[in-house]
C-alpha cells in the first residue's frame, strides 16, 4: 500500500510538470509613436530562428505610444527567443536596405545587439519555467 501511494504522487508531480503554463511579456521600447505596429515572434528552437514559419506564436500591438507591452501566454516550460520589429509603413515585413540590414526598428530577447549578423538563438533564448519577462530596446539606424 504504502509503495502504491508513492507512485501515484510520483505520477502526479511529473504530470504537473509538463503541463506547466507560463505567461511571458515583453516590453519594446523605443517605439515611434503613431506609426505602424511592432509585430512579435516567438521561437523555440535554432532550427529556423528567425524564418517567418518557424515561429511558434506571432503578436502584433499597433505603435500609439514609445512603449508596447504584449504577453505570450500559456507557454510550457521552455527556452524561448524573441525577434520584434515595428512595421512603420504597415507593409507587413521588416524593409531592409541594399546589404540587408534593417531600416526600420528592430530588436531580439536579452537586449542582444547584432554586430555583423542576425543573432543565433542561443544568443538570445530566455528560460521560461515560471511568469518571465524581458525588456527589449528597438535597435534603429
Amino acid at each position: 500500500m504504502k509503495i502504491k501511494m508513492i507512485t501515484l504522487i510520483v505520477l502526479v508531480t511529473v504530470n504537473s510538470a509538463l503541463f506547466a503554463q507560463h505567461n511571458f511579456s515583453v516590453e519594446v521600447s523605443g517605439v515611434e509613436p503613431g506609426k505602424g505596429s511592432v509585430f512579435f515572434g516567438l521561437y523555440d528552437k535554432e532550427k529556423g530562428f528567425l524564418d517567418n514559419e518557424s515561429q511558434i506564436a506571432t503578436a502584433k500591438v499597433k505603435a500609439a505610444e514609445n512603449k508596447v507591452v504584449y504577453t505570450f501566454k500559456n507557454l510550457p516550460d521552455g527556452e524561448y527567443a524573441i525577434a520584434v520589429y515595428q512595421d512603420l509603413n504597415n507593409n507587413g515585413k521588416c524593409d531592409r536596405n541594399m546589404i540587408g540590414y534593417p531600416t526600420e526598428g528592430f530588436g531580439f530577447s536579452k537586449n542582444y545587439k547584432p554586430k555583423l549578423s542576425a543573432p543565433d538563438f542561443d544568443d538570445v533564448k530566455i528560460a521560461v519555467n515560471q511568469y518571465a519577462k524581458t525588456s527589449i530596446a528597438l535597435i534603429v539606424k
